[in-house]
């Protein structure tokens, strides 16, 4: 019986943990409205942004994510400059990767004094063929290009690397001809509001089932999202290396348990068939922490080779 309920559970966690909420929120009278994004970026999350989006006026468009998905965030980003939307990122709070693409739509762009904004090499899937330069890079300069942004600012973020993240900070923002306002909180400010988005609770199974459910999609992306910033790219967490080697599997995997080990560590157990038809029953120990206001994956230990 134990094992079914953490089977359900495990179904329950996977069904919606990664997608993006994309909320407008009520405003008084004369102030713009405030759309929040959160969450992981994912594909046909900009049908929902335009959907949220297409009864507001002049708004402030505050992002709160661990990136995701690049085409859409592309296409949030060019409906944000096309409406003339600003956007913001609040003190103690994360925006990487294919977020920060979406932000740098803004005008005006507003951040925390604290807020951190990160670049990382961009994974694409366009027509189902993944790509981390040539076509990547080509979409992401073409936009940045839309956006006015220098030269300068192009090759520094169509050069991120592919491990870690590139964070930006305020004197090579301004290096780089990247303009945004570091917003007070004091009354009357127009990103005021932002300081009102409350922190996530900290929630190791959630984002193990999460992590867990990416890979049986073959999704790279999302996958890495959920991994602290500093290891993105880098082994196991290398998003083209999940996409190749989850998307060949004969038979996907599939996440059979989760269960809390401690303050911050998860026990999964989950089942595949490799590409050449031999199983996997599998079992892993997930560490996480808790960074920018997030659940975070920080290490996962295979127990049993697989």
């Amino acid at each position: 019986m134990g094992k079914l309920l953490w089977s359900v559970a495990a179904t329950l966690f996977v069904g919606n943990a990664t997608a993006a909420v994309i909320e407008k929120g009520p405003q008084a009278v004369g102030s713009p409205d405030l759309i929040t994004i959160t969450g992981v970026i994912e594909p046909n999350d900009d049908l929902q942004f335009n959907q949220v989006a297409a009864t507001a006026g002049q708004a402030i468009v505050v992002l709160n994510s661990e990136g995701g998905a690049v085409l859409p965030a592309l296409e949030i980003g060019r409906a944000i400059r096309l409406k003339g939307f600003a956007t913001a990122v609040a003190s103690d709070t994360l925006c990487a990767s294919a977020c920060a693409l979406t932000w740098l739509a803004g005008a005006p762009r507003y951040a925390g004094q604290s807020a951190n904004i990160g670049f990382h090499a961009s994974y694409v899937v366009k027509d189902g063929t993944p790509s981390e330069t040539g076509v990547g890079n080509a979409l992401i300069g073409a936009y940045l290009n839309q956006l006015g942004l220098s030269q300068d600012a192009i090759v520094f973020v169509t050069s991120a690397p592919p491990e870690g993240m590139a964070w930006l900070s305020g004197k090579q923002a301004g290096e780089l001809g990247v303009q945004f306002a570091t917003y007070q909180t004091q009354a009357g400010s127009p990103a005021t509001v932002v300081t009102q988005t409350a922190p996530e609770p900290y929630d190791p199974m959630r984002v193990a089932a999460a992590f867990y459910n990416a890979l049986s999609n073959a999704d790279g992306t999302s996958a890495a999202a959920l991994v602290v910033p500093e290891k993105r790219g880098i082994g196991p967490f290398n998003e083209a290396s999940i996409h190749s080697y989850f998307g060949g599997l004969s038979s996907p995997l599939q996440l059979q348990a989760v269960s809390r080990r401690g303050a911050d560590k998860v026990a999964v157990a989950y089942t595949y068939a490799r590409a050449d038809g031999s199983a996997c029953q599998g079992k892993a120990e997930v560490q996480t922490t808790y960074q920018y206001g997030k659940t975070l994956i920080s290490k996962i230990r295979a127990l049993n080779g697989c």
